[in-house]
C-alpha cells in the first residue's frame, strides 16, 4: 500500500481539510510501515505510560501474546531497557496484544465493553454511522473510531490477501473494511491488570552514519597554545561503528604512557581508548530465551563456574521483569583490551575517523602517510570510551533501541562513581525523523538524550546529511532543491548540541555545506545549533592509516572537542551541559548565512574559553 493512501486515511482530503494531529497511541509511521508490508513483522518501540515502567509493560505484552487463540511457537521477541520495550509484531499482534494495553484504549474503548465477537463487532461498527450526539460510544468523537476501523480494516484486507477499495473523503468504513476489522479483533482477550500501561508505539527506526587543517578553522590550535588547554582527565564516549584502539593516533604518549596499566611489558593495549563496549549484542543479552553468548567479551575470560553464575543471574533477572542490571550486563558487553582478545572494527572506519577528529595525536603521520604533516585532533590527550552501536559489517542493521541502551549505560557509569566517568557523548549518526509524525524532539532516542543531558553529560549530535533533495532528470543531469526541516534525530532534541557542516578551511567563503541538514525543527525550534568543518576531513582509518570523509558526522566531533577544551580550562563547567551549549553558541562566529542553515555560526574554541 502506498504512503499517500495511509495518509488519506489519517488526514482525509482534499488537502486543505487535512488534520495533522496524532489521534491514536500508534504513530503514523507505524501504520505506514504495515501498509507497505502488511504480512510482515515490524520492529516497534513501545513507550510505557509515565505511571508505569518498561519491565512491567514487557511482562504484560508477553502475557497477552501467550493468550492469543492462535498462540504457539512465536518469532516475537519482547525485550526492554530502562525506557522502552522492543517487540517485532505482526499486524494482528499489534492490534490485539499491544493496542489494548494503551491508556487511550482504557480511556476511549474499554468503558463501552463491547462483546468481542465478530458479529457484535460488525454490528457495533455499522451502528457508528447512525451516531446520535450524547450516545455512549468509544470516543467523544465517533470519527476517531471510524478512522481506526478504516485503517485497520484496509491493512488487514491486504494482509489477508484481499483488495482494499479506493480511499476517499468519506470517513465511514466500507462493509469489507468492517468485516476485516471485526475479523482481526474477534475473540480479543480481556486486558486485565495491563490496562493503561502503554503510552505510544513508534517504529524502531534505523540508525546510520551521517557521512587536517580543520583544527585551525575552529581555533583549537590557538586555544592549546594560548591557554595550555589540556583535556587530561576528560573522557568522551563515541557511539559509532567502533574505534580501532590499536591505531597509533590513540597511543598514550609522554606522561600518559608511563601510567600504562600493568607496566611496560603488559599485554594490555596502550591506548587512550580506555574501554570498548559492543552494544550490537544488547538485543540478544536482553532476551531471556536466547543463549547468552560470551565469545569476544570480557565474560569469556571468567572461570567457567563464575560465567555460568553470571548467565543465570542475568537470565533470572530478565524473566522476573526486574530493572536492567548493567553490572550483570557489563562483562558481556565489554571487549577486552588485551592483544589476545581485542578485535578492532574490520570493515567500517567511520567510528575510527570520528574519534581521530576528536582525539588523534600522531606525529609520525608526517612520514608514514600522504598527509606530509602530523595528524592532530582537537583534543590530542583526551581519553575515549568506544560504544559500538552502528554495525561494522555492511550487511547488519543498526537501530534506535541499541542507541538508547548505550546512552542509558553512560548514565549508569556516571551514577555509580563519585566523579563523572564520561563527560560527553558524540553521536555522529542519523535517525531520520518524519516531520509529519508525532512529537518532533520527543521521540524515544531524543528523550534518552535529554535524560543524559539532565544527568550532566554533554551530548553532541550530527544534524544529518539530508539538506539537499536530489532528483535525476531524464537527460541524466542531477537537479534538486534545498530541504528545510531536515534535521535528523537525535539532533532534534532540545538539550543536544546539533552540528551542521561547513568547509574545512574557508567557511566564510563557502558557507554551509550543501548536504548539511537544515532547520528549523518540525515544532519550530532553531536548529542546527552550530556548524563545524565537515568537508574533506582527513583523519584516522582502519589498519593504522588515514582517509578523507565528508558529512555532518565529521563536523560533530569538532564541537565535542570544543566542549571538552572548554571544560578542561574551566573545570567548574563539568556537569553543566546546558551552560556549555550556551557558551559555545554565544561565542560562535557568524558566517553571515541563513540561521536555519548555520545556527549560531561556526564554533570558535578560543573565543569560548576567553568568554568565561
Amino acid at each position: 500500500m502506498q504512503r499517500d493512501t495511509i495518509e488519506r486515511l489519517f488526514y482525509g482530503e482534499p488537502e486543505h481539510q487535512r488534520r495533522f494531529t496524532q489521534d491514536f497511541p500508534i504513530l503514523p509511521d507505524v501504520w505506514i510501515e504495515y501498509g507497505k508490508n502488511p504480512a510482515g513483522r515490524v520492529e516497534l518501540l513501545l513507550t510505557p505510560h509515565n505511571e508505569s515502567d518498561s519491565a512491567t509493560l514487557a511482562r504484560a505484552l508477553r502475557q497477552r501474546l501467550a493468550e492469543e487463540p492462535q498462540a504457539g511457537p512465536s518469532a516475537t521477541r519482547v525485550l526492554y531497557n530502562e525506557s522502552v520495550v522492543l517487540a517485532a509484531l505482526t499486524f494482528p499482534e499489534l492490534l490485539r496484544a499491544a493496542l489494548p494495553l494503551s491508556a487511550w484504549w482504557e480511556r476511549a474503548v474499554a468503558p463501552v465493553h463491547p462483546t468481542w465477537t465478530r458479529d457484535a463487532l460488525q454490528q457495533f461498527a455499522s451502528d457508528l454511522s447512525a451516531f446520535v450526539p450524547g450516545a455512549r460510544v468509544l470516543s467523544t468523537d465517533p470519527r476517531l473510531l471510524q478512522k481506526l476501523i478504516r485503517i485497520a480494516g484496509v491493512i488487514e484486507l491486504e494482509r489477508a490477501g484481499g483488495t482494499a477499495g479506493e480511499v476517499g473523503v468519506n470517513p465511514a468504513p466500507t462493509p469489507d473494511e468492517i468485516q476485516a476489522f471485526a475479523a482481526v479483533f474477534d475473540g480479543l482477550p480481556a486486558v486485565g491488570e495491563g490496562a493503561g500501561l502503554l503510552w505510544s508505539v513508534s517504529l524502531n527506526r534505523r540508525a546510520s552514519a551521517s557521512v587536517w587543517r580543520s583544527r585551525l578553522t575552529v581555533k583549537a590550535d590557538a586555544a592549546g597554545r594560548l591557554f595550555d588547554a589540556r583535556t587530561t582527565g576528560i573522557r568522551w564516549a563515541v557511539l559509532d561503528t567502533g574505534i580501532d584502539a590499536t591505531h597509533p593516533a590513540f597511543a598514550r604518549r609522554g606522561q600518559q604512557a608511563k601510567a600504562k596499566p600493568g607496566g611496560a611489558d603488559s599485554d594490555t593495549i596502550d591506548s587512550r581508548v580506555v574501554k570498548t563496549y559492543d552494544f550490537l549484542r544488547i538485543k540478544t543479552l536482553l532476551d531471556p530465551d536466547a543463549e547468552i553468548a560470551a565469545d569476544g567479551s570480557a565474560a569469556a575470560t571468567l572461570p567457567a563456574e563464575a560465567l555460568h553464575e553470571q548467565r543465570e543471574q542475568l537470565r533470572n533477572s530478565l524473566r522476573r521483569g526486574r530493572a536492567i542490571d548493567w553490572d550483570l550486563l557489563e562483562p558481556f558487553l565489554r571487549v577486552p583490551h588485551t592483544r589476545k582478545h581485542y578485535r578492532p572494527p574490520q570493515h567500517d572506519g567511520h567510528g575510527t575517523h570520528v574519534a581521530g577528529i576528536l582525539a588523534a595525536n600522531w606525529p609520525e603521520a608526517a612520514e608514514s602517510t600522504p598527509l606530509g604533516e602530523p595528524l592532530v585532533g582537537v583534543c590530542p590527550d583526551i581519553e575515549l570510551y568506544d560504544l559500538r552501536v552502528l554495525p561494522d559489517d555492511p550487511g547488519d542493521r543498526a537501530d534506535e533501541f541499541t542507541v538508547i541502551a548505550a546512552l542509558q549505560f553512560v548514565r549508569h557509569l556516571n551514577a555509580h562513581k563519585d566523579l563523572m566517568v564520561v563527560h560527553g557523548v558524540n553521536l555522529s549518526l542519523s535517525v531520520p525523523h518524519d516531520v509529519a509524525n508525532y512529537a518532533c524532539g520527543r521521540t524515544p532516542v531524543c528523550e534518552e538524550c535529554e535524560r543524559a543531558v539532565a544527568s550532566g553529560v554533554v551530548v553532541v549530535a550530527a544534524a544529518g546529511n539530508r539538506g539537499f533533495n536530489k532528483s535525476v532528470e531524464a537527460e541524466g543531469g542531477a537537479v534538486g532543491d534545498y530541504r528545510y526541516i531536515s534535521i535528523t534525530d537525535p539532533g532534534n532534541a532540545d538539550g543536544v548540541i546539533t552540528v551542521g557542516s561547513t568547509h574545512r578551511m574557508m567557511p566564510h567563503n563557502y558557507g554551509v555545506s550543501y548536504f548539511s541538514s537544515r532547520g528549523p525543527t518540525g515544532d519550530g525550534r532553531t536548529k542546527p545549533d552550530l556548524v563545524a568543518p565537515g568537508e574533506r576531513i582527513e583523519s584516522c582509518a582502519l589498519n593504522g592509516y588515514v582517509e578523507t570523509m565528508d558529512g555532518t558526522s565529521m563536523a560533530a566531533p569538532h564541537v565535542s572537542g570544543a566542549a571538552a577544551l572548554l571544560m578542561s580550562r574551566h573545570r567548574e563547567l563539568i556537569g553543566q551541559p546546558r551552560r556549555i551549549k550556551e557558551i559555545l553558541c554565544r561565542t560562535a562566529t557568524d558566517l553571515g548565512r541563513e540561521p536555519r542553515f548555520q545556527g549560531a555560526g561556526i564554533v570558535d574554541v578560543l573565543r569560548a574559553i576567553q568568554s568565561v
